[in-house]
């Protein structure tokens, strides 16, 4: 059993099936509706991530694709047992308990998986990673590893038993199943630390908090690691964190819970109109402090955008934008919302469509500026941090 969203659908993996549901009814209206129902799988699916027009599943020995509007489903079976999935907007990352693989995420066949050789220098068996921008962070038996995206390694630390890895815009967090959630920056070095009781069953970070999922119910903590909220039930299986709900799972079906009911005083509504926006104005801000004219198409599903012939790194800069603005790293924590970015600049006239190019709305995008100060505070950091993401 395993639960994930993105802005429009609830998805459930269970009884050999990935099932949609609904969201805006689920959360309007509590009521159940069925959007698609996966054709029958060859194995259970044990975790769920997003792409912008897929969804990825793992089982096993299983890696499944589902098309998020017509539930095509793809398999391919590995020959390894796989502990752990990442997506990243140009990569799919595979962890199996002695090898890391990489594929394209356009390109669902055998061929194209490669595995890393970087697998061969490290502890078995492996148990979870994550990644940032740059970096995968890998856990083993007694070891947590930052390697580069590439494969190379970079570090590592002594550390045990980790059951569950996630990433933050300042670095990993461990699940370690002694009860000790551990915050790091990008140095793999604690910086903060909290306690939950209960065995590990699942967890999501996303702007502010990590959610916990244990055999004694859910646990939320903050960025400084202390806990904040806790709801005591020990019937749930799964959940799946959006952006201003939970989506919880009971052996009676499908639940929606409201954040701010849950997190009260610590509760921050996060708002994709307002995501959108801060994107499209830090690029508008480097068009106007370098001269520099921003060109954006729509390639393979993507924002293609670049500077004259060179390319904008759409993730890096989504990454690095978090660091100012937290809630937009909704869009790299799950790039399912991703599919909603060019849906509301067009709604919102944030952008603008000529011909097959799309153009920055100065006008909307200047009033932003005004309104948001920490454009103004930070505007030569913006700037700079756009320029960084060239390739």
């Amino acid at each position: 059993m395993y639960l994930l969203c993105d802005e429009k659908r609830v998805y459930v993996s269970t009884n050999y099936r990935v099932e949609a549901y609904d969201k805006p009814t689920l959360v309007n209206s509590e009521e159940k509706h069925l959007l698609w129902k996966s054709e029958k799988l060859k194995e259970n699916l044990n975790k769920l991530v997003n792409a912008k027009e897929y969804i990825y599943g793992i089982g096993k020995n299983l890696l499944v694709r589902v098309g998020k509007t017509d539930e095509s489903t793809e398999e391919l079976v590995f020959n390894e047992d796989l502990v752990d999935i990442f997506c990243t907007y140009s990569d799919l990352y595979l962890l199996s308990k002695t090898s890391l693989f990489r594929m394209p995420i356009d390109k669902f066949t055998h061929a194209e998986i490669k595995r890393l050789s970087v697998s061969d220098l490290m502890e078995k068996p492996f148990s979870c990673f994550c990644a940032s921008d740059e970096y995968i962070y890998l856990a083993s038996k007694s070891y947590l590893y930052k390697i580069g995206r590439n494969g190379e390694k970079k570090a590592e630390k002594a550390l045990t038993d980790v059951r569950i890895l996630l990433i933050s815009e300042e670095g990993p967090i461990a699940i370690k199943g002694n009860g000790n959630v551990l915050n790091m920056d990008e140095g793999i070095q604690v910086v903060s630390s909290g306690e939950f009781d209960g065995e590990p069953i699942k967890a999501e970070y996303n702007v502010y908090h990590t959610f916990l999922l244990t055999s004694t119910g859910l646990h939320v903590f903050g960025t400084a690691g202390n806990r904040i909220a806790h709801i005591s039930d020990s019937k749930y299986i799964s959940f799946a964190e959006g952006l201003n709900h939970l989506y919880l799972y009971k052996e009676d079906g499908l639940h929606v819970a409201s954040k701010m009911d849950i997190l009260g005083d610590n509760y921050q509504n996060v708002d994709l109109t307002t995501v959108s926006a801060i994107l499209w104005a830090s690029l508008m801000l480097f068009e106007k402090e370098k001269g520099a004219k921003v060109s954006v198409k729509e390639r393979h599903g993507f924002l293609d955008m670049r500077v004259d012939e060179t390319a904008i790194n759409m993730e890096k800069l989504v990454f690095k934008l978090s660091k100012y603005f937290p809630d937009v790293f909704v869009l790299f924590s799950n790039i399912g919302y991703y599919e909603s970015l060019l849906e509301f600049a067009t709604r919102f006239e944030l952008i603008k469509r000529e011909d097959d190019n799309l153009i920055l709305n100065e006008d909307m995008l200047n009033h932003l500026v005004k309104k948001h100060s920490a454009f103004e505070t930070f505007r030569k950091d913006i700037v700079s941090l756009v320029s960084s993401c060239l390739l």
